[in-house]
């Protein structure tokens, strides 16, 4: 009985452990789980959106210069775009039971309040769905504008499932005009019910504040996905000096360029400004202001107002017990803007070297290997901002007032009571977890390694 009672204690750790601390760190494991989760599955989606759209541009450039080789690269990126795909959708399901299970009670809200972006949503995944199947299983069936088609409507798909996800989280962040939080006691369990004061007013979750946040989301996946792609053919030109691989990363590089001023100087300073108002606690825990009260800090009112004597609240004006964690700065100000400045610098000097038909040094080219891991990091910490930066809420709602009253349904409320998890379930479901990514690279490896008849992958 004792080398029983010894070996259950080893297998289960958290049994070791008195019961009030087991009540402390079992719902953070969970938390930590589902975040991981939702992680790895924005990578999986943020790649297929960018496949996909690498697949159609190639056969859009096969189609105007006739060069056998970017059809090959859009088969190849076809075929990568299907295993993202299948593997996105399946990992999306279990992301999804895992919300079910650990945040049951977001079921209720989502219900009331959330539903009309999640119902769209199924049918842009149809769109996906279905036309990657009849994009992969006609090259050469069609012709090529019926093909570029179906492509481009798989793409949309993509593009169109992400803008109402986006919709979403962007309401959990700031509660969109007419969105009414009432406290509720239903069975003991629900105590938060989220309602619109109309039923046309579920539009306004599309509201222009949202629009912001959806854009700035949807860049972030294309510039994740394009950079890590691009930091594989910096590494594959390097080391064959394929004069195709050059010539796809005059296509690619240029646009991340692009695509990151857009996302920071336009949508990144728009969506700075809807934070500011709705939700100040979140920008004082953001940009570092740990401070009480009201402050004048002359960068951050240049960037805002355009002058350097505005005030803001400081971080600690609000009580310990709302305010989001203190390291975020270093997930927003490291992570988030400055890996996305360097990547926006380097695409945009590399970028225009390859415009004017040179090549840049090697040794400024060989840092183009850390675009993707860059990339990665960088969308870890806007996600990170985004959905940590408004704990202990959802629905943020901002009252108004000096300081401002900042309320919303508490994450608590959503969170299921009866879930707790020893540390080996934890570690167990996160092996299940980044198991699938490893899957997926294996996948890939087989879909794209070189064949013996030649040419591209």
């Amino acid at each position: 009985m004792f080398r029983f009672d010894i070996r259950i204690k080893c297998l289960y750790p958290s049994l070791l452990l008195p019961k009030f601390m087991n009540s402390l760190y079992a719902p953070l494991l969970v938390r930590y789980v589902s975040a991981t989760g939702i992680l790895v599955h924005l990578l999986l989606a943020s790649m297929f959106i960018g496949t996909i759209t690498l697949a159609v541009v190639s056969e859009g450039i096969y189609a105007y210069i006739k060069d056998a080789r970017w059809l090959d690269t859009a088969k190849m990126f076809g075929r990568v775009a299907g295993i993202f795909l299948g593997t996105g959708a399946a990992f999306g399901t279990l992301v999804e039971f895992g919300l079910v299970t650990i945040w049951s009670n977001f079921v209720s809200i989502m219900g009331s309040a959330l539903v009309l972006p999640f119902y769209i949503e199924l049918y842009a995944f149809l769109f996906e769905v279905i036309f990657i199947v009849f994009y992969e299983f006609t090259w050469n069936k069609l012709g090529r504008g019926v093909h570029l088609t179906l492509g481009a409507l798989a793409a949309f798909g993509a593009y169109f499932s992400a803008y109402n996800i986006l919709a979403v989280m962007s309401s959990l962040s700031m509660a969109p005009p007419g969105l009414m939080i009432k406290q509720a006691d239903i069975g003991g369990l629900i105590s938060y019910v989220a309602v619109f004061q109309s039923p046309t007013q579920v539009f306004n979750m599309y509201w222009w504040g949202a629009q912001v946040f959806i854009w700035h989301g949807m860049l972030a996946a294309t510039i994740l996905s394009w950079s890590i792609v691009a930091s594989i053919y910096v590494y594959k030109y390097l080391h064959g000096r394929d004069p195709h691989h050059l010539a796809i990363l005059r296509i690619m590089i240029p646009t991340i360029a692009v695509l990151t001023a857009i996302e920071g100087f336009l949508l990144g300073h728009d969506q700075g400004e809807l934070v500011l108002s709705a939700d100040p606690l979140k920008l004082a825990a953001m940009e570092g202001m740990f401070w009480s009260g009201l402050k004048v800090d002359p960068l951050l009112s240049f960037f805002a107002f355009g002058t350097t004597n505005h005030a803001f609240w400081g971080y600690y004006t609000w009580p310990a017990s709302i305010r989001p964690p203190a390291f975020l700065p270093f997930f927003y100000l490291v992570l988030m803007v400055g890996l996305g400045a360097a990547i926006g610098g380097w695409a945009a000097i590399t970028g225009l070297y390859l415009l004017l038909k040179r090549e840049p040094p090697t040794w400024w080219f060989k840092l183009g290997y850390a675009l993707g891991p860059a990339a990665g990091l960088a969308s870890i910490g806007g996600a990170v901002t985004s959905e940590t930066g408004r704990n202990p809420f959802i629905l943020v709602q901002n009252l108004g007032g000096n300081p401002p009253t900042i309320t919303g349904v508490p994450v608590s409320a959503i969170y299921n009571p009866t879930i707790a998890v020893s540390p080996l379930l934890a570690a167990a479901i996160l092996l299940v977890i980044l198991a699938i990514p490893g899957l997926t690279a294996y996948m890939l490896y087989l879909a794209t390694r070189p064949r013996k008849t030649g040419g591209e992958p």
